[in-house]
């Protein structure tokens, strides 16, 4: 009878066990998930609630191994041939179907061509938003960051976008709503001029200057070793005469050249030593130039340093969800706790871009990161792929960096995390990420473990491993701050 009763209990249990499809997953506002035609397989997530010993789960008739608690993650070829597009999951238990779960999708429409006008004569528009950018074309990279105020010349509109002259037959375009309409350009505006610079010292800055007429479009980058920038002004033609040094700037910067080229101006600026903090260049209708930021306290350790901390996601923004459904946004906020406890046991000033969950937009968060005046910038997130990646292939911690400037940080935190933790190496990238584009400061985004593994997110989610991780962003932040160059 007892036997009897168990074996009862369990297909009962069985018979209950339901399949929670995570991933893909409708979002607010749509009616349909749609892939692109572009791919061929991509992945499947989620959890059967109640899983026990016995169980087979299959999806589109493919074997998916669960874990011990249910959770899977499989890898599987889009059906692009089959009459109904669906994800369609079975559960089985010893040969009897126990649960289904059918996902209908569909594929994204083809791609409308943009209807560009072209004008008769350049027009000038002015950027206005402060978290503008441009591509080099519609869908292609971001590449330029304008300042509010920019100047930009269009020759081709469309519904979305602007078309306009970098120089040198060169051209970016722009979204619509980052810039306003000003007229027809004028004769004054025709040829951008920069005149004679100026360089000065102001307690932790640099400050160098270039007269201009307007406004201007610039791009400024420094090699690896710190000791060199280029200053690029575009669509505009040099006519510098002389710099003047004044307040001991000779004792920072030991020259700076400037250079023709087709698409503008380009100004080379070398330092007497290694650039150890930032950077940030300026432009208003009367002046051009850059500051360069270092930090007077050059003692190792992290007694007085400042750190922001940027739980990533928050709000209506969940971020990657598990397998189990545990969500990104919940995660690094909690992670973002103990690491701040592990950074002001060392003496640390940290601060957080939000200690609850709320929505944050990107460059809020810089906004507020600057306000701080950071020795470095940590954005806190856990990783996934997007479609069509094979999630097999990548797993661990990975860390991302856009400024060269950034780039040592990365590199140390990387593989502290690494030693701390025993994660794989998913590896360093240099991404163009809103939170780490800053030049200000130092700014990295660590990803600290693949959410959408169903391992990684148990990792993520115990308190012990958490506090490994946080250690290990400690010891990177030790190492980094121990080599740091001092001016």
């Amino acid at each position: 009878m007892i036997r009897f009763l168990t074996c009862l209990f369990v297909v009962i249990a069985a018979s209950a066990a339901e399949i929670h499809l995570v991933y893909p997953r409708l979002e607010a506002g749509q009616d349909t998930f749609r892939y692109h035609r572009s791919l061929d397989s991509t992945f499947v997530l989620g959890q059967v609630a109640g899983f026990q010993p016995g169980m087979a789960l299959t999806c589109n008739g493919y074997s998916v191994d669960p874990s011990q608690d249910g959770a899977f993650l499989a890898f599987l070829q889009i059906p692009w041939q089959s009459e109904t597009l669906a994800w369609n999951l079975s559960l089985t238990y010893r040969g009897a179907e126990t649960s289904t779960l059918c996902f209908p999708f569909g594929a994204n429409p083809e791609p409308v061509p943009v209807n560009w006008t072209t004008l008769s004569q350049p027009v000038e528009f002015r950027v206005k938003d402060p978290a503008a950018h441009t591509r080099t074309m519609v869908g292609g990279s971001y590449n330029l960051f304008p300042d509010s105020g920019t100047v930009l010349l269009v020759t081709r509109t469309s519904a979305n976008w602007l078309e306009f002259k970098v120089g040198g037959g060169l051209s970016d375009v722009i979204e619509r709503r980052f810039a306003d309409s000003v007229g027809v350009m004028s004769s004054f505006t025709q040829q951008l001029r920069i005149g004679n610079g100026l360089v000065s010292m102001h307690d932790e800055m640099i400050h160098i200057e270039f007269s201009a007429d307007r406004t201007s479009l610039i791009e400024c980058s420094n090699e690896q070793d710190g000791e060199e920038l280029l200053l690029t002004v575009y669509d505009a033609k040099c006519a510098v005469d002389r710099i003047r040094y004044i307040e001991g700037a000779r004792d920072a910067v030991s020259d700076i050249t400037w250079s023709q080229r087709p698409w503008g101006v380009e100004f080379k600026i070398s330092l007497n030593s290694q650039l150890s903090h930032g950077f940030k260049w300026f432009t208003s209708d009367s002046t051009v130039g850059i500051d360069l930021y270092y930090k007077a306290d050059k003692s190792s350790g992290l007694r007085g340093k400042r750190i922001v901390l940027d739980p990533g996601h928050g709000g209506s923004a969940d971020g990657s969800i598990g397998p189990r459904g545990n969500k990104e946004k919940d995660i690094v906020l909690h992670w973002s706790e103990i690491l701040e406890r592990e950074l002001k046991s060392k003496g640390a000033e940290v601060i957080r871009t939000r200690t609850d969950d709320v929505s944050i937009g990107l460059y809020d968060r810089v906004v507020e990161a600057r306000a701080a005046n950071p020795d470095v910038f940590l954005s806190l997130h856990g990783n996934a792929l997007p479609d069509g990646e094979n999630p097999f292939v990548r797993h661990g911690c990975g860390t991302y960096y856009y400024q060269t400037l950034s780039r040592p940080l990365a590199e140390i935190i990387q593989a502290a995390i690494l030693q701390k933790t025993g994660l794989h190496d998913d590896g360093i990238f240099d991404a163009n990420f809103a939170v780490v584009r800053p030049t200000d400061f130092p700014a990295v985004l660590i990803e600290a473990a693949y959410i959408m593994h169903p391992d990684e997110e148990a990792k993520l989610t115990d308190e012990k491993f958490l506090l490994d991780l946080s250690r290990g962003v400690a010891n990177g932040l030790l190492d980094y701050f121990s080599k740091a160059p001092a001016r």
